[in-house]
């Protein structure tokens, strides 16, 4: 069990982006990785179900002594993160879309946003948007569901033709040429940011994987909570297929042991 670790959580590979981000600018900190797999995808699922799963997984990873938590899903951190935020004795860090630095990246005033149907969905979503996004600049939203599932399937990394087919059709279907800048509103999404950068070079990407980062190593400088000497430890823990899990990530190149809290959780 590791001392202090920065929880890190969402409903499976969309966290790895996070710790990556999280290993290259706070390397001396212990990383605890909880891929709920047994909910994925949060997208697909009701806000009342969404609120609930949360919950629990938040009360789950508190019993392992975390400094805090980062939620590390954008569909949960814009449906329910502001209803739940005070309910726990450890801070919790939300990862949203980062719209405003979309709106000054754009040019052309026509920004797109992919993302899972529920968050594209959802209120909370739009109200984020009307608070971040000038009137005058237009917003195309693109249902990315297809193509997380395929991430967090692991067909990414072993059928790379039906991945390219998948996100070829959706570009095909939603882009016009007028869009300048994409928001990857799913930590899913930037594994194949690669293939959206072949199909659109001419495009700015932009996730939230680094800012939610950032935000980590600013909430422990200012707590002066950070260590910075070292190297920490990661540890990985999956509520289901533990062992498909652990065959994608070790073809990404993660080889620590991954646990199954299943039973646990």
């Amino acid at each position: 069990m590791l001392y202090r670790p920065i929880a890190v959580f969402d409903s499976g590979l969309g966290s790895l982006s996070v710790v990556r981000e999280l290993r290259k600018i706070i390397p001396a900190e212990n990383i605890l990785y909880f891929a709920d797999r047994l909910n994925f995808p949060y997208g697909r699922k009701s806000k009342g179900q969404l609120k609930s799963i949360i919950i629990k997984s938040i009360k789950f990873l508190e019993k392992y002594g975390p400094k805090l938590i980062v939620m590390a899903s954008n569909t949960p951190s814009v449906q329910i993160f502001e209803e739940i935020k005070n309910d726990f004795s450890i801070d919790i860090i939300s990862t949203k879309p980062p719209l405003k630095r979309s709106v000054k990246l754009s040019q052309k005033n026509h920004i797109a946003i992919m993302a899972s149907s529920g968050i594209l969905n959802s209120k909370e979503f739009n109200y984020l948007i009307n608070k971040e996004v000038p009137q005058e600049v237009f917003i195309t939203k693109i249902d990315s569901s297809d193509i997380i599932d395929l991430v967090e399937d692991g067909s990414f990394l072993f059928d790379k033709v039906r991945t390219f087919k998948t996100i070829q059709n959706i570009v095909k279907s939603n882009f016009k040429d007028s869009i300048d800048v994409v928001v990857l509103s799913s930590t899913h999404l930037p594994f194949v940011k690669n293939y959206l950068v072949d199909l659109l070079p001419s495009i700015k990407f932009i996730d939230s994987s680094s800012q939610v980062a950032k935000d980590t190593k600013n909430y422990l400088q200012f707590n002066n909570d950070l260590i910075k000497n070292g190297t920490g430890k990661l540890e990985i823990l999956a509520s289901s297929n533990k062992k498909d899990f652990q065959n994608i990530l070790r073809y990404m190149g993660t080889k620590e042991i991954i646990y199954d809290v299943s039973l646990q959780f």
